[in-house]
């Protein structure tokens, strides 16, 4: 669906500070759109988050996160990006970083003995229906403990529900992972 802008020489409003009726109906279609009437995405950058966050102890720890409201995912074609990146501490102990999406891992390195390094993940996400996604995530690292490598994930989440991107960080000691961003794009299909 299109939404028509009306002449931009065309007065907003009127002497009473109503919308003109071509302006209105602009306003009533721009409204329907966002609100999800016409099946229609929002675009753009959704999450940028800078903040480093370390592992706590040697359980998993939740690093950076962002809930990605019900309904982004609006039409199939639909496309979220996710980057995700940081570092693994100087020692000897075993760490594990993981990307999920919802309920779902879409990328883990298992527990490996990187000593010293940067991450990145670089993960796509296609809806192909309401609940099911095709999902593609690599993995970059200066480590040689960690092996360059793609991943392929059959995505089942409901995109109906509000669901959890989050980067999760497992190590030996508190701080044997630290992520420094996130970055989150969304690109519709309309």
């Amino acid at each position: 669906m299109k939404v028509s802008i009306p002449n931009t020489t065309e007065t907003i409003t009127g002497e009473d500070f109503y919308p003109t009726p071509s302006w209105f109906t602009f306003f009533q279609s721009a409204w329907r759109a966002i609100r999800g009437d016409l099946g229609l995405s929002l675009s753009g950058m959704l999450k940028v988050d800078t903040t480093s966050a370390e592992n706590s102890g040697t359980g998993a720890t939740d690093l950076i996160t962002y809930s990605l409201p019900a309904n982004s995912l609006t039409n199939d074609g639909d496309i979220l990006e996710i980057e995700v990146w940081g570092e693994y501490a100087a020692n000897a102990n075993n760490k594990t970083v993981v990307l999920a999406f919802g309920s779902q891992t879409i990328l883990t390195t298992g527990s490996i003995g990187a000593n010293n390094g940067t991450w990145s993940i670089k993960t796509t996400i296609i809806r192909t229906s309401a609940s099911s996604q095709e999902i593609v995530s690599n993995i970059l690292s200066s480590n040689s403990d960690v092996s360059d490598s793609a991943t392929r994930t059959a995505g089942t989440q409901n995109t109906a529900t509000a669901l959890t991107i989050r980067c999760i960080g497992t190590g030996g000691a508190t701080s044997d992972i630290t992520q420094y961003a996130l970055k989150i794009n969304l690109t519709p299909n309309t």
